[in-house]
């Protein structure tokens, strides 16, 4: 069954929800910093962010779902349940990312809204919609899992927190796949000294 649209949708609007473990009120904590979970997308690559104070903010970012480079200033409107980010320009209007509880956790949606503009002048820039809206999803439910099981774990919320989150997504997997080609490495030499040593008792 199709999973129905959240209440904030219109019918110029994508959407995306989220399942975590996480309980909705550490969910909420999360969203306090909106540069931190729009970094998390793995198709956008960050030029400049820029924090206008706690109300604003400026970035710049090549979308690669759509091949757009998106350079806007944003407000940023703090909700009991989340928050909204209000485009100046561009096609987009509005995100919304809005928190609920669910069963064994909490529900994260966004929700990208394009019913600011008049319908034919939406047509004709049919092209700047951002495509992204699926892959984030996926982005943010490997992030949500990560933090819920190693945020407890100081050196690797300091690394998620202060590196990671910096780094581009081209970064990002390259520093995946040094790790396993590392974890190989280890699990190869182990295999290796067991064997050693299992000839020298034979």
């Amino acid at each position: 069954m199709p999973e129905a649209p959240p209440p904030e949708a219109s019918a110029d609007s994508a959407w995306v929800s989220v399942a975590s473990d996480l309980a909705p009120a550490r969910l909420l904590e999360l969203l306090r910093d909106p540069e931190r979970l729009m970094r998390v997308n793995s198709q956008w690559v960050f030029a400049a962010w820029e924090s206008l104070g706690p109300e604003r903010c400026r970035f710049r970012i090549q979308n690669r779902s759509n091949g757009q480079l998106w350079e806007a200033e944003a407000g940023v409107v703090r909700l009991p349940d989340g928050l909204r980010l209000d485009y100046q320009t561009g096609v987009k209007a509005s995100t919304w990312l809005r928190v609920e509880a669910a069963d064994g956790g909490s529900r994260l949606w966004i929700i990208d809204d394009y019913a600011r503009l008049p319908q034919p002048e939406r047509q004709a820039r049919i092209g700047e919609v951002d495509r992204s809206l699926p892959r984030w999803g996926q982005d943010l439910y490997r992030h949500l899992r990560a933090w819920s099981r190693w945020s407890g774990v100081a050196p690797w919320r300091w690394y998620i927190e202060r590196v990671w989150l910096r780094m581009q997504p081209r970064s990002r997997r390259l520093v995946l796949m040094l790790v396993w080609i590392t974890a190989a490495e280890l699990v190869l030499f182990g295999l290796l000294i067991a064997i050693l040593i299992a000839e020298s008792r034979g």
